[in-house]
């Protein structure tokens, strides 16, 4: 389901959530962004976590996803992500493909972002 179609499911929860809007503003992405950098809970954890492209395209593509969801994750005590395709009702597509391996910033970071 794409944001902001029009939905004819039974579960209201999923449908309201398939409207909503996850695209955000460079602005509100440096606050949010720097809230978490400057957060003294945080400080010394990963600030990104990068996966490439085509992993999500190729987790988007399976049968049945019609989103992502994130985990967070400690792998050898680092944070992390984990990534799993969702079906329109909210649910884990935990069969097919699930993402994971994310390269952590401090040590593959951009060279000149806003967000850092």
């Amino acid at each position: 389901m794409k944001i902001n179609q029009s939905c004819d499911t039974e579960n209201e929860l999923i449908c309201n959530f398939n409207r909503m809007s996850n695209i955000i503003n460079l602005s509100q992405a440096v606050t949010q962004a720097h809230d978490y950098q400057n957060d003294t809970r945080f400080l010394g954890l990963a600030k990104s976590l990068l996966i490439d492209a085509s992993a999500y395209e190729q987790l988007l593509a399976q049968p049945g996803v019609s989103g992502v969801r994130t985990y967070f994750a400690i792998d050898n005590g680092n944070l992390t992500i984990v990534v799993v395709g969702v079906d329109s009702l909210g649910e884990d597509c935990t069969e097919g493909l699930i993402l994971g391996n994310a390269q952590p910033c401090p040590f593959n970071c951009p060279t000149n972002s806003p967000l850092l």
